[in-house]
Formats: structure tokens, sequence, C-alpha cells
């Protein structure tokens, strides 16, 4: 193979063409979609200082640059394998822990990579705790206000929700979350005699997977509602805006509350089955320190995997042909003349 000399690092080293904005996996598949997310919602992202994803950003600022200077050339940019490893990792980085409409670095808390980490105490509430009328509703209000939090802030951009519509839409998932959970506790009382040690673990599951996915239903949908009546916009080729679409805003709310019901599933039905089983086994640790680790370590496991399973559902950033939009797009023409066939947009998470 040939070898080529990196004059920026002064060495000898293999260079290759590279091309950041060409996704390191398909993501026209579920799996390779799942890879994106999970290399994405890495936990150890929430962490990131402001500084270090600055110093990402700034990285990949720099490589667009220089690409854009080497293609006005008629050139391609050669770069090495440990700078081609790094910049992807800035990519994922950004995708992250920055909000890809305003490219607003995000706090610690909205970022979905923080999901597996601020979830565990959740979980130890929900799945671990006995059903009581007070911490069912004490853990739905908790969950449902972080669930706000992170919806809220990974909407799609063109969202134009008001201090009132956003009180209203916790309102709502709180509510509902509450009186579904104490609705569920209610209706599986005559039956809770048969959910006996381990199996009490499974009653909390039912109780709280109808809860959560309900609530994130309707969290959604009111969060969401002015994409659904105005639209979510559109953009060309070259990422120029042309218009809103309610069409796309509808579909794209709707594949977002779809996720959201499947979301509570894995981190709660995993665990579950997990610590029924070591309780059958007698494999539950006596000390309550190692107890205590052993099922944090599970609950993060789960949560970990979580996320991606459910958001790689559809796809984030979409494309959509004009002939399936409103007929204002049908007849449009990019700066060369040409007719535009397709738009894109992002769905949001």
């Amino acid at each position: 193979m040939e070898h080529k000399t990196n004059i920026k690092e002064g060495v000898i080293d293999k260079l290759i063409s590279f091309d950041l904005s060409t996704p390191e996996y398909n993501q026209e598949t579920y799996s390779g979609r799942f890879m994106t997310l999970f290399r994405t919602q890495n936990p150890f992202f929430t962490f990131a200082s402001t500084s270090k994803i600055n110093a990402a950003r700034k990285m990949v600022a720099e490589y667009e640059k220089t690409k854009e200077e080497f293609k006005s050339q008629n050139k391609t940019l050669l770069i090495t394998k440990e700078e081609a490893k790094n910049l992807r990792n800035a990519q994922y980085l950004i995708g992250s822990s920055v909000h890809p409409d305003t490219n607003q670095i995000l706090a610690p808390y909205q970022r979905f990579c923080s999901y597996s980490v601020i979830n565990i105490p959740i979980l130890f509430g929900m799945i671990l705790s006995k059903q009581t009328t007070g911490t069912v509703i004490f853990w739905q209000w908790i969950n449902q206000t972080y669930n706000a939090a992170i919806n809220y802030s990974n909407r799609n951009a063109s969202s134009d929700l008001g201090t009132s519509g956003l009180l209203k839409a916790y309102s709502a998932a709180v509510i509902s979350s509450i009186s579904i959970g104490l609705g569920m506790k209610r209706l599986l009382a005559p039956y809770s005699r048969k959910f006996k040690g381990p199996g009490q673990l499974f009653f909390n599951f039912i109780i709280n997977v109808s809860a959560i996915g309900s609530a994130g239903v309707i969290n959604v949908l009111i969060m969401r509602s002015e994409e659904m009546k105005k639209g979510i916009t559109l953009t060309d080729s070259k990422g120029n805006e042309v218009g809103k679409s309610p069409i796309i805003g509808k579909d794209a709310v709707t594949k977002t509350a779809l996720s959201r019901v499947i979301l509570p599933i894995p981190p709660l039905l995993l665990p579950t089955i997990a610590f029924f089983f070591m309780e059958k086994r007698s494999l539950v640790p006596k000390s309550r320190i190692a107890k205590a680790l052993t099922e944090s370590v599970i609950f993060f496991c789960s949560m970990v995997f979580a996320p991606p399973m459910c958001c790689a559902l559809f796809k984030q950033n979409c494309s959509v042909e004009v002939t399936k939009l409103e007929k204002e797009f049908h007849h449009l023409i990019d700066i060369d003349g040409k007719p535009i066939a397709e738009l894109y947009y992002n769905k949001g998470l």
C-alpha cells in the first residue's frame, strides 16, 4: 500500500480520504441507527465540560474549512486514521451535547446521554420500593419532571411553545402518570396477593410501565402540539429553509410519541427479570452495599441500551419527497434553477 508523508505531523503515516458528513453506520438500517445513537448517547458524555465540547466544535469546524479549501482547488483532503478517529469522536460528543437546530450546548441533565445516569435513582424507586399511594405519586412526579425537561430541550427548533404551553404539557403528564399509576394499582389490588416475594417486582413493573408509557405520549403530544399545527421547518440539500409542513409535523410527533410508549419497557422489564431470577436462585448479595452496587449496575446497563433501542426505531434526520408534502412545496427550484425533488428535516428525539 502506498505511504505518503503527513506534513502536519512530520511523520510518515498512511493517509486516507475521509468525509465526516457521511455517517459511520448505515442510517437506513435499524442496527446502523442504533450504533450511531449508542455512540452519541455515551453516558460519559454527560460529564463533558463546555470547554471540551467547544474544543470538539473547533476541531470539526477547522476540518470543514480545510475540506472546503481543498474542494475549491479540486483536491481531496487526506488525513491520518488517528485524525479521522478523533474527528468522529468529536462529532459524537457534539451530537450528544449540542442541539442540532439551535447549535446551543445543552445542560448535562438535558442531554440524552444523561438518561442512564439520572434514571438510576428513579428506577430504584419504581421497581424496588413498595408501591404505596405516596411512592407512586412521588416517583411518577419525579420521572415526568425529568421527561418534560428532556422533551422540551430536544424538541425541533420549529416549535414555539410558550411558558403556558410548557406548564400545560408538564401538568398533563404529571396528572396522567399519577392517575394511571394509581388506577393500575387499584385495578390490580384484588390480585396483589399473588404478587408475593420476587413476584412483587412484576406488580411494580405493570404499574409503572402503564403510567410512564401513557404519560409519555401525552407529554409529547402537548409539548410539541405547535409542530403538528404549524409544521416543522424543511430545508433544501444545502440547508436553506424553504417553509414549514404540518404534514411532516404530525408525522414526526406521532413517531416520537410511539417511541415514548416503547421507551420505558426495556429499562423497567430487564431489571425486573434480572432481580426476579436473582431472588429465586438466592443470588442476591447479603451485604447491603454489595446489593445496592449490583442493583445500580443492572439499572445502569439497562438504561445504556434502552434509549438507543427505542430512538433508533425512526431516523432523526429525514428526507421526504416534495410530492408527499403540501402543494406549496411541489414546484420549488434551487439556486441553479433545477426542480427540488427532496427536502430535509429534523424529526427530533
